[in-house]
């Protein structure tokens, strides 16, 4: 039996597989960045986004260096897709659902979201939560004003793929 390893988000508290983690070492009292996951020492781990990341330089307990900060972050913008452009190219297709009520009334056909990173808290939880529920894969990725330009809608909170192929595409 094969299982891959699952590790929780310091920041976050999510439970991913330790691949889509970053990981950071305590060596001699001082917080590293742990590139290779390879060092001999007890680890904590920290999701590969731009939320988790921005919120982990501003913890007081765990100091990175600016140099592991920077890093990490520019491993994340490598690793990020122009998902922009792919949905520009979808757009009239009827593989995406916009819009918190679409995409609530749609959830069961969905297979990925897209969550607009200036959405407000309490959408954004509501949203996780529902994704969960239904084992649907999400991002944040873009500005409401950057996802609503695709449709063109002066701001789009959420965007849904309703396409198993494309969606798989698009977390690949």
């Amino acid at each position: 039996m094969n299982s891959t390893p699952i590790r929780t988000c310091l920041v976050c508290k999510e439970q991913k597989d330790k691949a889509e983690l970053f990981r950071i070492v305590e060596i001699d009292g001082q917080y590293v960045f742990d590139e290779n996951q390879n060092v001999q020492a007890r680890g904590t781990y920290v999701c590969k986004t731009h939320e988790c990341l921005k919120r982990l330089s501003k913890n007081k307990k765990i100091n990175l260096s600016n140099e592991d900060l920077y890093k990490m972050a520019v491993t994340v913008k490598k690793a990020k897709r122009d998902y922009l452009s792919l949905l520009e190219t979808m757009k009239r297709s009827e593989f995406l659902s916009f819009g918190i009520n679409m995409v609530t009334e749609d959830i069961k056909r969905i297979h990925f979201l897209i969550i607009a990173e200036d959405i407000s808290e309490k959408n954004d939880k509501r949203i996780m939560r529902l994704a969960r529920e239904h084992k649907v894969k999400y991002i944040h990725y873009g500005s409401k004003v950057q996802l609503g330009v695709i449709f063109d809608k002066p701001e789009v909170n959420l965007i849904g793929i309703k396409s198993k192929k494309v969606a798989r595409g698009m977390t690949e």
